[in-house]
Order: C-alpha cells, then sequence, then structure tokens
C-alpha cells in the first residue's frame, strides 16, 4: 500500500525506516535527474541526492515541510548541488595555485612526515566517529568495511532488509563525512582532485 505525501512526513518526523524508505523509493531516480542534470556527473549526483535524504534523515522531527514533499526535496536537491559546484570550483581553484613542492610536501607518503601525520589524525576522526554511530548503524558499517561483507550478506545476517542496510551505510557515510569535512580539503589537495 503507497502512503500519501503527509503520511510519509508523518512516518519519517516519528523514525518509521520504512516510511523514509517508501519516500526514498519514489523520488531518488527522479531527484538524481535533477542533480545530474545541474552537476553533469552521474556519480555526484547519486551522492547529492543520497546527501539530501541523509540529511533530512537528521533533521526528520524538525522538518516542517509547508509546500508538497516532492517540491521541498527538488528545492533540496537545487541547492545542495549548487554547493557542490560552489565547492568544486574553490576547491580547484586553490589547487591550480599550489607548486610541485607543495603537493610534495602535503603528499601522503611514508617519506613526508606531514603526509603521517594528517593520516594519523584523519584515522583518528574517523575512528571516533565511527564510535559514535548509533549501534546498528555502527554494526553494518563495520561489518560493511572492515569485514568485507556485502549489502545482502549483512542483511542476511542481522535478518533485516537490504534497503535498510543501505539506508544506514548513507546515514553512516554522511555522518563520517561530516567529521571529516574540515580535512576534506586537505585530501582533494593530497590526492590532486
Amino acid at each position: 500500500m503507497e502512503l500519501s505525501n503527509q503520511q510519509l512526513i508523518n512516518g519519517i518526523q516519528k523514525g518509521d525506516i520504512a516510511a523514509f524508505e517508501e519516500l526514498y523509493r519514489q523520488y531518488y531516480i527522479f531527484l538524481c535527474l535533477i542533480a545530474e542534470h545541474i552537476v553533469r556527473n552521474h556519480s555526484d549526483a547519486e551522492e547529492i541526492v543520497s546527501d539530501v535524504f541523509v540529511r533530512l534523515w537528521n533533521i526528520r522531527e524538525k522538518i516542517d515541510i509547508t509546500t508538497s514533499i516532492k517540491g521541498y526535496l527538488i528545492k533540496a536537491v537545487h541547492n545542495t548541488s549548487f554547493n557542490y559546484l560552489e565547492r568544486f570550483r574553490l576547491i580547484h581553484k586553490l589547487t591550480d595555485t599550489l607548486s610541485n613542492s607543495d603537493y610534495e610536501l602535503l603528499a601522503w607518503d611514508s617519506d613526508y612526515p606531514l603526509g603521517q601525520l594528517y593520516e594519523k589524525e584523519i584515522m583518528n576522526i574517523l575512528d571516533q566517529g565511527i564510535s559514535t554511530l548509533p549501534d546498528g548503524c555502527r554494526e553494518i558499517f563495520i561489518l560493511s568495511r572492515n569485514e568485507g561483507m556485502k549489502y545482502s550478506a549483512i542483511a542476511g545476517k542481522l535478518g533485516i532488509s537490504v534497503n535498510t542496510v543501505k539506508t544506514q551505510m548513507k546515514i553512516a557515510l554522511a555522518r563520517l563525512r561530516e567529521n571529516l569535512k574540515d580535512y576534506l580539503m586537505i585530501l582533494f589537495i593530497i590526492m590532486g582532485i
């Protein structure tokens, strides 16, 4: 049975994963097309839309949607896509001004102590971020990333749906990305993006 938009909003506000998954199923592809039209890259568009859904879930108790949920999601994807383009432009502007010696200094290599320091610091922040994830989310993340299990195997082991595993992984990645946001510029420079 398909829920109305208001039922979906009410369910999400109450933390109903099934309502969230239904909303995701209904709008994900449509929103990816909008984001891809703006950023001109399919994988970036998917990440943008996933970020919008994760943000929606994270603020679910506070959301006050006065227009339609579709309008709300379109506006969120539109804004996130243009923010992405602006960050991308700033990163390229910064990296264009770095010399080869700057790249060598920041290189993530055992020959460069600064690279080792950044790596250690980022790994500590990542470990702290993982420890703050909700229990189920953390367990799914560890099974996927540390033990290399596929989503279907995790779903079978935990007795949950593959969609729930995917949703929890997106939530985990978004939270970890937020923890590392101050280091992303350094990572971009180190990786030469």
